[in-house]
């Protein structure tokens, strides 16, 4: 932990911390209604207050340059490190600073409490439309009122309906906009499951629902054959073995696995396979699961420290239900990688500078995303790199060897940090540390 300077800042932070253990102190159950109308008012200004505070520290510290001594990339990557926060939590962050630059008016009404950070974050996301930037400073007395004065939701649809409006005066019609933001994402929740998102333009779509429903009818088609095997003519809706929903979704994957075959028979194409990562002990108990057997007792170390003896996930990192793992590796577009496998021990030596095939594979295995404190690059968008330098060098630092003890997988941006005095080291429990040029860590 580094000691906190004694500046004028600390100790405003100090005496802020004093009276917020004498809220807790006193406590904030209300003795009426009219006093919790009045603690609610009170306590949100004063948080609101401190939230103004956090988006201006994010300011200072772009402004001031003092993310690039640790070699963050950004404000908002160095706060998000160092605080905790969510991405969507820094990026809303970094959002407001930007907006708060040209709006002064409502940095002070969120410095003073009047209006919350949910308001502000709604005038940054029309402020970071170039369309209607400058329309937005031009009318910010009036946004100050309307977020002082609506509730939140009144407020959201009156900046939204407003936007809608000034953007008609752009160069694009609706159909354009939706065109130009078109976007699709999978994001995969806490408990391993994956949820699809996305949105096009008109043309884009009728095409993606024409394919879709073509699958989907090779879909429905199979599931009525196997029905009238077993039943015959006789057969109904209620003997089709997927749902409609399950049914969709078997279509889209199919789409996926035929567009990947594709590619694969391209001049210059390859297989699409995932990875799919799992420790020894994991495969042999879901393989005798598997097989009817009942698995030995989990060893008490192994399940007491799991973050450091299981994994069944992909290269990133994102979780796999083992079952699943091991049944899908039959698959031809699902690779298994057992860690501690011989076929995956790779020590290459002095023989090879540079780490390729199974090796850089080694290397990737040992994290989800790169090493830089901070940094949620993932792994599979890294690259490997020595720890100690490949190269001899005149200090006695180099001539490491090219294995995967020796390396570690690094963003472009942050590999080429090394050249300018940070070194990483990785100790006996595997964990890498990053050190500044002084030696001190980065935490």
């Amino acid at each position: 932990m580094e000691p906190v300077p004694d500046t004028p800042q600390h100790e405003a932070l100090r005496l802020l911390a004093a009276a917020v253990d004498a809220v807790f102190d006193a406590g904030v159950a209300p003795t009426d209604p009219a006093d919790a109308r009045a603690l609610v008012r009170e306590l949100e200004a004063q948080a609101r207050r401190v939230q103004s505070a956090q988006v201006a520290l994010v300011d200072a510290i772009d402004r001031g340059g003092f993310h690039r001594g640790d070699g963050h990339a950004s404000a908002k990557v160095m706060v998000r490190h160092i605080a905790g926060l969510s991405n969507p939590e820094a990026a809303r962050r970094a959002r407001q600073a930007r907006a708060l630059r040209d709006l002064p008016l409502v940095a002070a009404a969120f410095g003073h409490g009047r209006i919350g950070a949910d308001q502000v974050n709604r005038i940054a996301l029309a402020h970071a439309n170039p369309r209607v930037t400058d329309a937005v400073v031009a009318n910010e007395a009036s946004f100050v009122t309307q977020a002082t004065d609506q509730p939140y939701r009144v407020f959201d649809r009156m900046v939204t309906e407003w936007v809608s409006v000034m953007d008609e005066d752009g160069t694009r019609d609706r159909a354009e906009r939706h065109h130009h933001n078109r976007d699709l994402t999978i994001h995969q929740g806490f408990d391993g499951s994956w949820t699809i998102t996305g949105g096009c333009g008109s043309l884009h779509g009728a095409e993606i629902d024409s394919i879709l429903r073509a699958f989907l009818r090779a879909e429905t088609e199979a599931d009525w054959a196997e029905a009238r095997r077993t039943h015959g003519d006789a057969a109904t809706v209620s003997d089709l073995a997927r749902t409609d929903g399950q049914r969709r979704f078997d279509a889209f994957l199919a789409m996926c696995r035929r567009g990947a075959d594709a590619r694969a028979a391209e001049a210059g194409g390859s297989q699409i396979v995932t990875d799919i990562v799992i420790d020894q002990e994991t495969f042999g108990r879901t393989i005798a699961a598997m097989a009817g057997a009942t698995p030995p007792p989990v060893d008490p170390a192994f399940a007491l420290f799991p973050t450091r003896s299981y994994r069944c996930s992909t290269l990133d990192g994102d979780p796999v239900d083992p079952t699943e793992a091991v049944a899908a590796a039959l698959n031809r577009h699902i690779r298994r990688v057992v860690v501690g496998a011989d076929s995956v021990v790779v020590d290459l030596g002095r023989r090879r500078r540079l780490f390729t095939g199974a090796a850089a594979l080694a290397v990737k295995l040992s994290a989800t995303t790169c090493y830089w404190p901070g940094c949620q690059v993932p792994v599979t968008a890294c690259q490997c790199d020595h720890l100690r330098p490949w190269s001899p060098r005149s200090d006695g630092s180099g001539g490491g060897c090219t294995c995967p003890g020796n390396g570690a997988p690094p963003c472009g941006r942050h590999n080429q940090h090394k050249e300018h005095g940070f070194t990483v080291r990785r100790d006996p429990t595997g964990t890498l540390h990053v050190l500044r040029p002084d030696g001190t860590e980065i935490t």
